[in-house]
């Protein structure tokens, strides 16, 4: 005999009868709109009945759990009105999610306080579902939610993670969808089918890159963002930095795991204009929180936003090739290609430089020490062409200096009267004599 057979919407517009659910449990519905789950079990001569409770407050879900407690009892041969206990309540999705996460955060990044995991479920799923008892979940309510979400990556994420969660769920229940053997390969077949493409971040052309450098000033802000483009990590890497993870003795920043995408601590070799931004930053900036970029208006963090990075660089027209404002994160792409198109490095160092994993774990524990100096080489290099203009500003405005300095000195030996001409005056008097030269010859005087 199929049991199951109610749906919530069918017990909510009932009209006065009895609406069967199968398996002996039924919805009585009084002339007065009045409801009650009954419960109704073979025991020859008669066929007695038992009431479950008032419907709505005790919900379909809860009824279905107290008749399969009764059909037990009666083929056990026990009368189960003289075996009344109190009906544990259905677990609710919600329920089921915080347990998986209790089980599953200490494997995430900061076990999970920045909230990437749940994210999804929270915004898109349990809005929806989080109220409903997990057991009666069916196939079209999750794929009901994830369907507005499925074009997007959050959708994609989105039933990963329920999926994780339900599978989890009928571990401890096998009623949690029953009959449905691979729960997240069941929903996505009922999905639509997408083709995601990935959007890379807009880059600068590295051909710009050393322009930018020498558009910046020397704010904290931009001295930060100016150390992000010497070492290009992550930017949140940059922002979150401490004094504490410099090693000074070996001009290395240590960054720890906790603020890494793998959860693996990197040892990023600095290059000599790194190392003079850091004792810059030590002089000029104060932090009580040990931040090397801090920020007095961000009391909260207590550091600077890597946000205002990509809005400065769009404020002041910084565009990747293909017209949009470029980011960041993007400049990790342009010493891709700057490693690429001028030879500088194997692709794999271009990777182990900016922090992606090109190796196994084991190989990983040995980074710090084996290639430092093969990355500081391609770092330096990088950090050279990065300034360069700076350089080249710098190394012009010195010989300007020097120049000026020059004219003012003795050009050649005292006279009789023991005065010597400057190399302003000699080169003034040079002029003068080719202007008198021209003239002549051209018959001007």
């Amino acid at each position: 005999m199929p049991i199951n057979i109610l749906s919530d919407a069918r017990c909510r517009t009932a009209q006065a009868g009895e609406h069967h659910d199968g398996g002996g449990l039924y919805l009585d519905v009084k002339p007065s709109g009045t409801k009650s789950w009954k419960y109704r079990w073979s025991a020859p001569p008669k066929r007695p009945k038992m009431g479950l409770g008032p419907y709505p407050v005790v919900t379909l879900a809860e009824a279905r759990v107290k008749a399969e407690r009764c059909r037990k009892l009666v083929a056990r041969g026990i009368d189960p009105r003289e075996h009344k206990t109190e009906v544990r309540k259905p677990e609710t999705l919600q329920e089921a999610t915080s347990k998986y996460f209790a089980l599953k955060k200490s494997g995430l990044k900061g076990e999970g306080e920045a909230g990437k995991w749940l994210s999804p479920i929270d915004n898109h799923i349990l809005p929806k579902l989080g109220d409903r008892a997990v057991t009666e979940l069916t196939l079209d309510d999750l794929v009901g939610a994830i369907e507005p979400i499925w074009k997007k990556d959050t959708g994609r994420k989105a039933l990963d993670r329920i999926s994780q969660v339900l599978v989890n769920a009928k571990a401890r229940d096998p009623e949690v969808m029953s009959g449905v053997d691979d729960i997240k390969a069941s929903i996505k077949s009922l999905l639509p089918h997408i083709v995601r493409t990935t959007e890379n971040h807009p880059a600068l052309p590295w051909e710009q890159v050393p322009e930018l450098w020498l558009s910046l000033d020397d704010s904290v802000t931009n001295l930060g963002f100016k150390f992000y483009l010497l070492n290009l990590p992550r930017t949140s890497n940059v922002t979150k930095m401490k004094w504490s993870d410099v090693d000074w003795s070996a001009k290395i920043w240590d960054i720890p795991p906790l603020s890494m995408k793998q959860s693996k601590p990197f040892a990023a070799p600095l290059s000599t204009q790194s190392v003079a931004i850091l004792r810059t930053a030590k002089i000029r900036f104060k932090s009580d929180r040990d931040f090397v970029f801090p920020s007095l208006t961000a009391w909260k963090k207590g550091h600077i936003s890597e946000n205002t990075w990509a809005k400065w660089m769009k404020s002041n027209d910084w565009k990747a090739d293909d017209g949009r404002f470029a980011v960041p994160h993007g400049f990790r792409a342009s010493f891709g290609t700057w490693c690429g198109d001028n030879q500088i490095c194997p692709k794999e160092m271009q990777k182990r430089c900016i922090q992606h994993k090109v190796e196994s774990d084991e190989d990983a524990a040995y980074l710090r020490s084996k290639l430092l100096p093969e990355r500081l080489s391609v770092m330096q290099r990088w950090a050279d062409y990065v300034t360069s203009l700076e350089v080249a500003a710098s190394e012009s405005q010195r010989k300007r200096a020097a120049r000026l300095e020059a004219l003012d000195l003795p050009a050649e030996p005292p006279g009789k009267d023991g005065f010597s001409r400057t190399q302003r005056e000699v080169e003034e008097w040079l002029r003068e004599d080719d202007v008198e030269r021209i003239q002549t010859a051209t018959g001007e005087r």
